[in-house]
Formats: C-alpha cells, structure tokens, sequence
C-alpha cells in the first residue's frame, strides 16, 4: 500500500547520534569516571570506565536492589552475632536487634552500614556467600559483564570488582525502582525500631546532596584498597545523568565537573508519547471508518545543544487499511533523520481493532454492481 508522508518540523523534538568523549579535558581527578544520561543509556563521557576495581560500598547499590527486588520490605531482620562483628563503618548493631528491611535499607545506604548489609544479606539468603552470588548473577543480566560482588558490605577482598561502567548501568536500572530512588536522596533518616528509646538518627555520608543543588543520590564509598569512590545522580529541568568516580582524591569536584558538562552540552527533546494520538487511518470494511493510530514506544532522545534545528521529524503512515484491524497492528512508522540519516526510527500501531463490517444483502449486491459497472 501507498504511504502518506508528513514533515513535522522540529522546534521541540530530537535527537542525534552520542558519541562518548574522553575526560581528559576536565581534569579528572579519578582513576575510573563515566558520565551517562539516565533516560537514554547513552554515555557522555569516561575515562578508564572498563577497567575492574574494587568498589568499596558502592557495592551497596546492589545489595539495596536485590533486597527490594527478593525481600519483603515490612519483614524483620534480625541482626547476628556476625553481623555486629563486621569492621568498617556501622549503624552499630548488636546481636539480636531487629528492624523491618525497610528500615535496614536506610541503614546500609545512608551511613553505609557494614553490619545492616551482612544482616540484610543473611536473613535474605541464609549466608553473605549466597547473597552475593545473586548480586553477581544480577549484575550479569544487567549487561555489568566485568562485575563480581563477594560480599554484601564491600570490604575488601580479592576478586571482589566491578568498572565504573558497571556501577553506572546497575544505578540506571535500581533508580526506577521508587523507594531505591527515595532512600538514596534522603540527607537524614530516623531509624524506627520497635523497642523504646532506640532512636537512632541517620545522617546521609554523601556531602554532595549539600554542596550541589541538583543532586539526587546515590552512594559513596572508601576502602585503603579501592580509594574514595562516588556513584552520583543529578537532575536540572527533568534532565537526569548519573555520573560514576572510582579511586579519587576529590570525588564531589569531580562529579560535579561531569555534571556541570552533561547540563551544559546535551538536553533532552521529547518526540513522541504512547499517549500521543498520530492521527487516523481509513479503514475499509470496517466497522468503524477510521482507526487512530500511537507510537508503540514513547521516542526521548538525547540531543547536543544548538543542533534541534538540524533535524526533520517524519510521520509515514498508511493511506488506508483493510478491516479486520488488530489492536497493535502496525500501520506506519515515525523517524527521525539528521541531513539524509535515520537517526532513530519507531513503529506506527492501531490504537484498537476494528472488525469486518457485517454488510446486508442489499449492500452486498451494492457492491457487487459497482465492481462490474467500474
């Protein structure tokens, strides 16, 4: 069938092919960096980003995920005498106290406890050992392919690394989940606990929701081994990105420089919404004339400043279709170019179905003369 071609034109819409830079000219300060947009997955900007290295507790980016992934947030968690062994920084357990999962989240993600993540771990899976296994099989079917979790906590131990890319990608996914997002944006946490007078005040080890206005997460960390570590979000007029450093003697500069570079150089256009009516299509035979018609994806694009007047936004649909229409059905496609290249391209689909006409007697015969008269 024949198409009809609209131009829409392009005062609002988007995007151009992203092709990371080196940071070289920021001055990073970082052994690892990346820069990446959170809406796209496309990556701004990276310096070593696939090189592993010990992630210290950024870690506990995944062990908060698979907590709210596998868990029931209201069931308790009772601490062991090992959990409350556990060196490095605490929320200060002690054998026997309890506190809803929940509750523990804000625990190992705001003062990064040791002790909240090996009891989160051990009451999820049985064992630390266990748990990180699911953290690692996690990380896999995200795409962290260079990505080994041993612990829950993230000290220190051989074999135990993942890249800066990795961590990146691992935040993208758990920063959809709505309370993740919320627990690591809070700046100060009241514990709650069931016993009187146990009230412990959290306060959020990462500075850079203070020093810098658009920050929304996500987690610090520091071991000898892997150095000051940073996994950072930020989001300026809905334009989020998610910035990573590993082993950095100014972690809050640097993120802030990535930041300050991804607002500065990209914005994001959105072309099209799954709630977005096309248009309509004529239908023949059918039980309704027309059918409307939606993008079967919602199109946001990642585009460099100063280049949307470059790009044509083009609507191909068909000229008509033939009943019966299926819901989904595709009918036409949206794209996107750049000069004479497709940059992105969607499908068109059928907003609903639309049956075969039952047609009388008298409209059959109708019919019929008209195909022999024509």
């Amino acid at each position: 069938m024949k198409f009809i071609i609209f131009v829409l034109a392009l005062s609002s819409f988007l995007l151009l092919s992203v092709k990371p830079v080196m940071a070289d000219d920021l001055d990073l300060v970082a052994e690892s960096a990346i820069l990446l947009d959170f809406t796209t997955g496309k990556v701004l900007l990276e310096k070593n980003a696939h090189i592993p290295r010990p992630p210290a507790s950024t870690t506990k980016i995944m062990t908060a995920l698979i907590a709210l992934e596998r868990g029931d947030l209201n069931q308790k968690i009772v601490t062991s005498a090992n959990a409350s062994r556990v060196g490095g920084s605490s929320i200060y357990l002690k054998p026997g106290d309890q506190y809803k999962l929940e509750e523990m989240l804000y625990g190992l993600m705001l003062s990064s406890g040791n002790d909240a993540a090996v009891a989160v771990a051990e009451n999820l899976a049985g064992s630390e050992e266990q748990y990180a296994a699911w953290m690692t099989e996690k990380a896999k079917l995200l795409g962290a392919k260079a990505t080994t979790f041993l612990n829950s906590s993230g000290m220190p131990k051989p074999g135990h690394l993942t890249t800066a890319y990795d961590l990146a990608i691992i935040t993208r996914y758990a920063l959809n989940n709505p309370l993740f997002d919320k627990i690591v944006k809070t700046k100060q946490h009241s514990l709650l606990s069931s016993l009187p007078d146990d009230e412990r005040i959290l306060n959020n080890h990462n500075k850079l929701l203070w020093r810098y206005q658009y920050a929304d997460g996500v987690k610090t960390g520091y071991t000898r081994e892997a150095g000051r570590c940073l996994v950072a979000s930020a989001t300026r007029n809905g334009h989020r990105l998610i910035a990573v450093v590993l082993n950095s003697k100014k972690t809050y500069e640097d993120v802030q420089k990535m930041f300050e570079y991804g607002f500065q150089k990209y914005q994001l256009l959105n072309v099209v919404s799954t709630l977005e009516k096309l248009g309509e299509i004529p239908v023949v035979m059918g039980a309704k004339g027309r059918v409307p018609v939606l993008p079967n994806r919602n199109l946001t694009l990642l585009l460099p400043k100063g280049k949307e007047n470059d790009l044509k936004v083009k609507l191909e649909l068909k000229k008509f279709i033939q009943a019966p229409v299926a819901r989904f059905q595709r009918v036409g496609e949206v794209q996107v170019k750049l000069g004479e290249e497709i940059i992105d391209q969607i499908p068109v689909i059928a907003a609903m179905d639309v049956p075969r006409r039952n047609f009388s007697l008298f409209e059959r015969l109708l019919g019929w003369m008209r195909s022999v008269i024509n």
